[in-house]
């Protein structure tokens, strides 16, 4: 880990981003048209767990957006800190996600740092190496992103931007590490088609397609994918890689050293 000062965020994030993303991406796919993938998943419910396995199975790895303070908590709603072990173990990526899903664009800095430092801070202490932050509701501001690289993040993301009119996909590297763009979050009946629309929309001009998910399960919530279709989706994404498509976690498409924790 190394100690970094505030200042240029965006300036130098973007530098990092650049890079991160030529040490990455070119050793898989030489083209200038490859499209990202990264599988991902908010909130670190307790059946996001059923998730590993599959990726497992398909020798993927996914980033899981966690809340701390929730983590191992007495309704057994979330995670405990041994699953998400067992999935960083697997090699997937543990990142931050605030202590309790607060909304810290209506925070001032003070408590908003306070609350994003410790939340990375017992990533930290848990044995995880957190370098990707996501906005709880997608809410942020400058003061929200100065926050997040404040507190020692090398990305932030939100939960939209990416559409089938316009934007594509996300640029790599991001026009702004710190506001990182996604599709509409996959619902419950939002289908296997759709979701693999916004990667093939994506594919003729390469980019970044930031795939969120909140759910895997049968019908729990209207954020929720089932098991099987995650699978198929999957399935469908190894077909992909002749046409340039990979599957990255977020710390590998933005790059950038491990911060050390920083006081809240």
């Amino acid at each position: 880990m190394t100690a970094r000062t505030p200042g240029t965020r965006r300036r130098v994030f973007a530098l990092l981003a650049a890079l991160g993303a030529i040490a990455w991406a070119l050793p898989l796919h030489a083209s200038a048209a490859t499209t990202v993938v990264t599988i991902q998943f908010d909130d670190g419910t307790a059946d996001q767990y059923t998730a590993r396995s599959i990726l497992s199975a398909h020798t993927m790895h996914a980033t899981f957006y966690v809340n701390t303070g929730v983590i191992d908590d007495s309704t057994h709603a979330h995670m405990t800190w041994q699953q998400l072990t067992d999935l960083y173990g697997d090699g997937n990526e543990i990142a931050g996600h605030t202590l309790t899903h607060d909304n810290i664009k209506k925070l001032k800095y003070a408590p908003a740092h306070a609350n994003v430092c410790q939340d990375r801070n017992n990533l930290i202490s848990h044995g995880f190496q957190p370098t990707s932050f996501a906005y709880p509701f997608g809410s942020f501001n400058d003061r929200a992103e100065l926050v997040v690289h404040d507190c020692g993040y090398n990305s932030g993301r939100g939960v939209s931007g990416v559409n089938d009119r316009r934007v594509f996909a996300e640029t790599i590297p991001p026009l702004d590490a710190y506001a990182t763009r996604t599709p509409p979050n996959p619902k419950q009946g939002t289908t296997l088609a759709t979701i693999e629309g916004y990667v093939t929309a994506a594919e003729a001009n390469g980019g970044w397609v930031q795939l969120v998910f909140h759910h895997v399960c049968d019908q729990c919530d209207a954020y929720s994918i089932t098991p099987a279709n995650l699978s198929l989706l999957l399935d469908w994404l190894q077909t992909q890689a002749g046409n340039g498509v990979v599957v990255m976690t977020t710390a590998q498409v933005i790059g950038g050293d491990v911060q050390l924790p920083v006081t809240p």
